[in-house]
């Protein structure tokens, strides 16, 4: 199958309003680039570390490179079960049918690289995160409003480094963009996560343990589908790590921060609940939405969408 049967298939699966210019919806988060000597547009961010991470993003305009498409099989049947499990095997099973990256496209990052990122929020405050591929430079964050005549208008973070090596629960979280050591069983993948920081399941509490472990994977899902270079395989891992994980429920036809239509995931812990959003048919992670009690559609929208990931060779000045 060639690259252009691959796009065309994969736009016929989610076609793309005319009147939208969110042609990224068709690329998603797994939209590859490899960017020559960028430029990435002016604008800051804010710090990546909350629970609706902050996410990545897309292909900005400004930047010019060889896009490479994944295209995902459709779902044998649209999933409705109040339980998610089904929804996530699917998506695990599609998943793992992709050709890896490392056999489709030139495409890897290198070690002076960066994996850059960018998220949206309703109110259209955009998100950026240019991580270091090793995680052994400072990561830097910036944000610009969305708001008119919001003050300051922009402002921006800058991590410092952690490696995967040097990451645990008790130093630092890793600012690495790529794991290419990453396992792809499950139970393997829990462990490797614990042991990075980006989720602690080890001592859940006794009040609500279930709903401990749904709320840590969920984030952890979340802040490596928004900020680091997967393969496919790495991303069929996460969804049957969740499959396998009891209490995740499914929501059709939730909407993210941007208005693209997806199912939810949904988990509760102590009163709080969120949402991981995902296309239907190509399993692109979309967005997250969280509510500080019961979810409650209506209600002022918390949280960002995706809008694409990419991989470019610096990061911009502080002047820039």
């Amino acid at each position: 199958m060639t690259l252009e049967t691959l796009i065309r298939e994969l736009e016929q699966a989610n076609p793309v309003h005319s009147s939208s210019t969110r042609s990224v919806e068709v690329a998603w988060s797994k939209v590859r680039s490899t960017i020559i000597n960028p430029t990435p547009e002016r604008s800051p961010l804010r710090h990546r570390r909350t629970f609706a991470l902050a996410g990545l993003a897309g292909l900005a305009a400004a930047l010019i490179g060889v896009v490479v498409f994944q295209a995902l099989p459709s779902p044998v049947s649209t999933p409705t079960s109040a339980s998610a499990t089904p929804f996530l095997k699917q998506a695990a099973v599609a998943l793992r049918k992709i050709t890896p990256f490392s056999e489709s496209s030139p495409v890897v990052p290198q070690p002076g690289q960066y994996v850059y990122a960018e998220t949206e929020e309703p109110n259209g405050n955009i998100f950026k995160t240019w991580l270091s591929v090793t995680g052994a430079a400072p990561a830097l964050q910036r944000w610009t409003s969305g708001i008119p005549g919001e003050v300051p208008a922009s402002g921006s973070v800058s991590n410092p480094p952690c490696t995967i090596a040097q990451a645990s629960p008790t130093t630092c979280v890793s600012e690495a963009g790529y794991y290419p050591d990453m396992p792809t069983d499950p139970t393997a993948l829990l462990a490797y996560l614990n042991s990075i920081g980006v989720v602690d399941t080890a001592n859940p509490p006794s009040s609500d343990p279930v709903g401990w472990e749904n709320s840590g994977i969920a984030s952890a899902v979340s802040y490596l589908m928004q900020s680091a270079y997967l393969t496919p395989s790495q991303d069929a891992a996460l969804f049957t790590l969740m499959a396998q994980t009891p209490g995740f429920t499914m929501v059709p036809n939730v909407a993210d921060a941007i208005g693209r239509i997806g199912v939810g995931v949904e988990w509760n812990y102590e009163g709080d609940s969120g949402v991981l959003i995902f296309n239907p048919t190509t399993y692109a992670y979309l967005g997250i939405r969280t509510w500080p009690s019961a979810p409650d559609f209506s209600a002022p929208y918390h949280g960002d969408a995706l809008i694409g990931v990419s991989i470019v060779n610096s990061i911009p000045s502080a002047q820039s």
